[in-house]
């Protein structure tokens, strides 16, 4: 398409389009995504495998309780 004065006035639009996508900020610096790093975040995601383990263990042994309380309870 061109306009009365013979420039190309969709490869001007295509432009405007490009230069405004390139000056608005990236999806991670909108959302913050990945700002700490990945050693950090290795750190934090040890720390919650931790915790997450004695969770594991701690509703193991309360299961076990349960199940002997049960055994023993007569009927």
């Amino acid at each position: 398409m061109s306009s009365t004065d013979g420039r190309d006035t969709s490869m001007q639009a295509a432009l405007a389009t490009a230069e405004a996508a390139a000056s608005r900020p990236s999806p991670a610096d909108r959302f913050n995504i990945d700002r700490e790093g990945p050693a950090k975040r290795a750190v934090r995601l040890l720390a919650l495998q931790q915790r997450f383990q004695k969770l594991s263990e701690y509703c193991d042994e309360a299961a076990a309780e349960i199940r002997a309380s049960l055994e023993r309870s007569p009927r």
